[in-house]
């Protein structure tokens, strides 16, 4: 049993992560978005990915399996084979813990989530180390153009005369990101073309940090799942603060996985996400079963069974 979500910022992982389930966001082009709305055209298809999710990394794969490859409505499709990993090889991968103090602060109960899955990992024989990654702040502020304005940019757009027409309308979670994202002033060309060669630049300095230590493990969020209706974008306390761990993969084109690891007091769950190095969704997701099998067999959440 599994289901397909898309992950501009988190998406996929988040909902996961408060869920109690395992999520997939993979690298751009190795899932297609064919028939995703908005298009996986232009901006959007860099930023948005297509990516399964289920109860276990197992059946993560096996969707992931049947649905990546190259497909002619996604221009950032390609056809990278899907390839395994030996156990020599699984285990000769070093693990960082991501420290970045862009990232905001996690609950105690999180933190102790990602300690945990590093002393799961360390036991099964993988090298654990902290590892601190410049540049995130400013991917960040960048994952936000892109996914702020230039998409809102996109939406309005397209619903620009139509609003009245839909059906079901807008959500009021839609309103309200387009309320936020929208920017007050037009967006110019020259804004536009220097983001993207920023992004290019900025993605190169991060991924050569992880040349030696192609795994990270981090929070997926900064708390287990909020009360339904409680979300927004505020600063300071919105999703774009909460939700810091899961967006600057977004910028980099970074696959990242979810994996339930623990539970907090109140029996809500708590993933951890391992990141891993554009087009290495495989080794992300190999390292995400072997602590799905040190963490042992999956179970409901007391508060969602």
């Amino acid at each position: 049993m599994g289901g397909v979500g898309s992950d501009g910022g988190g998406s996929i992982r988040i909902p996961a992560h408060f869920c109690g389930i395992c999520g997939l966001k993979p690298t751009p082009g190795r899932v297609p978005a064919t028939g995703h709305f908005p298009s996986g055209a232009g901006a959007f298809g860099w930023i948005g990915v297509v990516g399964p999710m289920a109860r276990t990394i197992a059946d993560v794969r096996a969707l992931f399996e049947v649905m990546a490859g190259p497909d002619a409505g996604d221009a950032h499709s390609a056809p990278v084979p899907v390839r395994s990993y030996s156990e020599k090889e699984l285990r000769a991968t070093r693990i960082g813990i991501l420290q970045s103090s862009a990232l905001g602060n996690a609950t105690p109960e999180t933190r102790a989530a990602v300690d945990r899955a590093a002393k799961l990992l360390s036991d099964r024989g993988f090298s654990i180390e902290p590892v601190e990654l410049s540049g995130v702040d400013r991917a960040l502020e960048l994952w936000w153009f892109f996914f702020g304005p230039v998409i809102a940019h996109l939406l309005n757009a397209n619903l620009a005369g139509h609003e009245s027409q839909l059906s079901p309308p807008l959500s009021p979670m839609l309103r309200e990101y387009l309320s936020n994202a929208t920017s007050p002033h037009p967006l110019s060309l020259d804004q536009f073309i220097q983001a993207c060669a920023e992004r290019d630049l900025l993605r190169e300095k991060i991924l050569r940090q992880m040349d030696s230590v192609p795994i990270l493990l981090s929070p997926v969020s900064s708390a287990p799942a909020f009360r339904h209706g409680e979300g927004n974008y505020n600063l300071g306390t919105g999703y774009r603060d909460t939700m810091r761990f899961s967006q600057w993969l977004n910028l980099t084109g970074s696959p990242g996985a979810s994996v339930p690891i623990s539970l907090s007091k109140e029996g809500l769950p708590i993933g951890v996400q391992i990141i891993g190095r554009p087009f290495e969704d495989e080794l992300v997701l190999a390292v995400a079963e072997a602590l799905e099998h040190s963490r042992g067999p999956w179970q409901p959440s007391p508060t969602l069974a």
